[in-house]
């Protein structure tokens, strides 16, 4: 009767055994077919994370927020493109491992750093005195002006048009715009250049106080942070 007990016991350890084996072998060609990627998107000129953009891997696309981005792939090598504004174009090979895969790309801006200097230039010159969220607003516009086909499509050429025989921003009129940009000026500069847009997509702004001009007080208003009001146009 002992006997026979003990080879249950040995039968049901043998089991338990077997299938703890099952179980791994199961785990393990589960690793073998899942990939996990978790992905890092930064901006080259500042190292800030790209605040929006996409990424396509192979057929499949998908967000990047905040500067990351996650995927579930069947390991393998993809062809990636990843876009962001502001951002030149980037394609890459990623080669996806089972388990996690961690990836960091690095987007080079589109504009050149004469260009950027001029962005910080007329952040310091049309927001002196106002909060960093103010600063980045005032880059905002800028850039957004970039972006519409009433403006010109660089940001020397905003900062610098000429309507009727005048300069856009009264700084370059008075030669404000010369002065040399501060620290924080130039990271306000960054923020907008990796999509931040406090304004909520203005084109323009105006100090209430300064100004009686009614054109500018006709438009919508997106954002008002310090002293500006914000429009879009």
């Amino acid at each position: 009767m002992k006997q026979y007990k003990q080879l249950i016991i040995a039968s049901v350890l043998l089991l338990l055994l077997s299938s703890l084996a099952k179980g791994s072998s199961f785990v393990s060609l589960k690793e073998q077919t899942h990939a996990e990627v978790i992905g890092n998107v930064i901006c080259a000129e500042s190292s800030l994370p790209l605040h929006t953009g996409k990424i396509k891997i192979g057929p499949q696309e998908y967000v990047v927020s905040q500067g990351e981005f996650q995927a579930e792939l069947v390991p393998g090598r993809y062809t990636a493109v990843v876009e962001g504004p502001y951002r030149q174009n980037k394609q890459i090979t990623l080669n996806i491992k089972p388990g996690k895969n961690k990836v960091k790309i690095t987007l080079d801006s589109v504009f050149s750093m004469e260009e950027i200097h001029v962005l910080a230039r007329i952040v310091r010159a049309e927001a002196e005195g106002e909060s960093f969220i103010g600063k980045g607003a005032v880059a905002a516009t800028i850039l957004n002006r970039v972006n519409s086909p009433r403006y010109p499509d660089t940001i020397s050429g905003v900062v610098y048009q000429k309507t009727s025989g005048r300069f856009q921003y009264s700084p370059v009129q008075d030669g404000r715009i010369n002065l040399d940009p501060t620290p924080n000026d130039y990271k306000a500069a960054y923020h907008s250049l990796a999509g931040n847009d406090p304004s909520n997509g203005a084109t323009g702004f105006f100090n209430p106080a300064k100004t009686s001009d009614s054109w500018v007080r006709s438009h919508p208003v997106t954002a008002v942070i310090g002293h500006h009001t914000f429009f879009s146009y």
